[in-house]
């Protein structure tokens, strides 16, 4: 149990108190930002049930102004029934949106399912549905910058001596602008995907870009023997978008040093915890 359990201990750094501040009057300008990353992950129709359930939430918003005006929104949902004929879904939001110059805003959002010993005498199976989307813009690329990335995957463990058996991971990360943008789908040998209800679409470049899929497919292992599964389905998204001020206000110009400096500090905390 301890060594898939790290995988979701990962993610919960974000349990942190939301903060959010502002510092200075807003003074509206043409220029604005914009990141935004989602995904949903909705299961039903599994061959047999789980022994017991888990469902984890996390959300983390933060927003600093020296001038500008910044938003950030985050929300997560997870469930898992356990009846005749089980279900568990869960999804997980975050945006954030700035204007003028001058902010930072940051929003990260985390949603698991885990379903605990699944008895298993041949075959486990079960039917899945979803998306993932990122999107970011900007409209001045000397001043502004918006990043969005994120993670969806589902693991299933053999309970009994904790190893990965199968697993289906989806990740992407848009930098705008920037050099750094990703989008992989991978699906493992178990997992068949409905090609009539799936797509994947990016445009990565400029000012503006995305990537997204929607999907739907099955899930399906045969085994040798009676088996006991773990299953763990878990996604994060976040989002950042930052201006530095106006170039002729030079204290606009410290304060966003300062803010910059200290958001990065605090990022770094996060991902050491």
């Amino acid at each position: 149990m301890k060594q898939y359990m790290k995988v979701v201990k990962r993610f919960l750094a974000l349990a942190t108190p939301a903060i959010a501040s502002s510092i200075l009057a807003t003074s509206p300008s043409q220029a604005a930002t914009i990141a935004y990353s989602e995904s949903r992950f909705n299961i039903n129709n599994f061959s047999s049930n789980p022994l017991s359930v888990t469902s984890l939430t996390d959300t983390v918003t933060e927003t600093i102004s020296t001038g500008g005006q910044v938003t950030a929104d985050a929300k997560a949902e997870a469930k898992f029934n356990v009846d005749p004929n089980s279900s568990a879904s869960n999804w997980s939001f975050s945006q954030a949106e700035g204007q003028g110059y001058g902010y930072t805003g940051t929003a990260n959002s985390f949603a698991a399912i885990i379903g605990y010993d699944f008895a298993v005498d041949k075959e486990f199976s079960f039917d899945f549905s979803g998306l993932f989307k990122l999107e970011t813009s900007i409209d001045d690329a000397f001043t502004e910058r918006a990043n969005a990335d994120g993670e969806l995957s589902y693991q299933l463990y053999d309970s009994d001596t904790g190893n990965l058996l199968d697993s289906f991971n989806i990740y992407g990360n848009l930098s705008t602008l920037g050099n750094n943008d990703a989008f992989v789908v991978q699906p493992s040998s178990s997992i068949t995907l409905d090609l009539s209800q799936t797509s994947i679409d990016k445009s990565f470049g400029g000012t503006q870009e995305y990537a997204s899929t929607s999907f739907k497919g099955k899930y399906s292992r045969t085994f040798d023997k009676s088996t006991r599964l773990n299953l763990i389905e878990f996604k994060s998204n976040q989002v950042n978008v930052y201006s530095v001020p106006e170039p002729s206000t030079i204290l606009g110009s410290l304060l966003t040093c300062t803010m910059l400096g200290a958001a990065s500090i605090r990022k770094r905390k996060i991902a050491s915890s």
